[in-house]
């Protein structure tokens, strides 16, 4: 195996992908300008690349279209600070096999992807978990420095342009929560979508072909400078009550088919478009107004159910 050194700044997929499998062919020029792919045949080859490397680990890839393959043991070759923090463990699956999807999420596998839905369809979906997997330590680290440092928030209006002003809107509205990580994670996710989709008009399909082009972050400081752009703003307004908070948010965009969005059971197909899913888990309640550029969002806790927030 050539272990030559990576580019610090370039996170990792390691692909394992024993011999008989049919992830070797999707590994083939699967690296991008976005994240570098280290394939590996074999437990030993596997427990050393992770040794080195685990710093820079954003995704696992399993084959478990190998037969007889022990996937539970193939988890345990993971650096458990990566396990701890649930990064992406994606069991790669063939539709014609035997491969048992549930098994596999039950023995460890946060997502299955399967191989006939070609290298371009895995390297969107990596792309995505290493997005999705950096924000989320990210927000981990902003709500550890941030702990003493936010008083408590009653109400209020804000309104941000960026996905940076809406991560730190997030991390800091989150604090009013005694349990704060779920509710960054659901506010991200829907501040986030109303700077992209609301703001600067970027479609589903045009997002997941520029995430594939490597180029969304470019486009998105490009369509800040249109004059048909600039002006727009994501507005937020807060309540927090005794037992529940409240959050409405509005983008200044043309709206969009919600409803297509608020169940997964297309799949693979709207990986990038699943951040509503997310934000749904995060909250007792999640609904949509108008066209869609807003969305109501209540959190309850403290035993208290209902009332003013609903």
């Amino acid at each position: 195996m050539n272990y030559q050194k990576i580019n610090i700044n370039q996170p990792v997929t390691v692909a394992f992908a024993p011999v008989g499998g049919k992830l070797t062919k999707l590994v083939k020029g699967l690296s991008c300008h976005d994240f570098k792919v280290k394939e590996v045949e074999t437990l030993p080859d596997l427990e050393t690349v992770i040794m080195r490397d685990h710093r820079y680990l954003r995704v696992f890839l399993i084959d478990a279209t190998v037969p007889d393959i022990d996937f539970e043991e193939c988890i345990e070759s993971i650096d458990p600070a990566f396990r701890d923090a649930n990064g992406p463990v994606i069991a790669v699956i063939d539709s014609e096999g035997s491969q048992d999807t549930e098994a596999l999420k039950a023995k460890g596998a946060s997502k299955v992807f399967d191989v006939r839905l070609g290298q371009r369809a895995l390297r969107l979906l990596i792309s995505i978990e290493i997005e999705e997997f950096d924000r989320v330590r990210l927000l981990r680290s902003e709500l550890r420095k941030r702990s003493s440092a936010i008083g408590q928030i009653v109400k209020g209006e804000f309104r941000f342009k960026t996905r940076r002003e809406a991560q730190n809107l997030a991390t800091m509205l989150s604090m009013t929560c005694p349990n704060p990580m779920p509710i960054a994670i659901g506010l991200t996710e829907l501040f986030i979508n109303g700077v992209e989709h609301g703001c600067l008009g970027i479609g589903h399909d045009e997002k997941g072909r520029l995430i594939e082009e490597g180029i969304l972050a470019e486009e998105i400081e490009r369509r800040r400078a249109l004059p048909e752009y600039c002006d727009r703003v994501v507005t937020v307004v807060f309540r927090r009550e005794p037992n529940c908070l409240y959050f409405e948010v509005h983008d200044g965009g043309d709206g969009f088919d919600f409803m297509a969005y608020l169940d997964n059971s297309e799949g693979h197909s709207k990986k990038h478009g699943r951040g509503i899913m997310m934000a749904k888990g995060c909250f007792e309640s999640l609904s949509y107004k108008g066209n869609g550029n807003q969305v109501h969002a209540v959190h309850h806790f403290g035993g208290g159910v209902g009332g003013a927030c609903d």
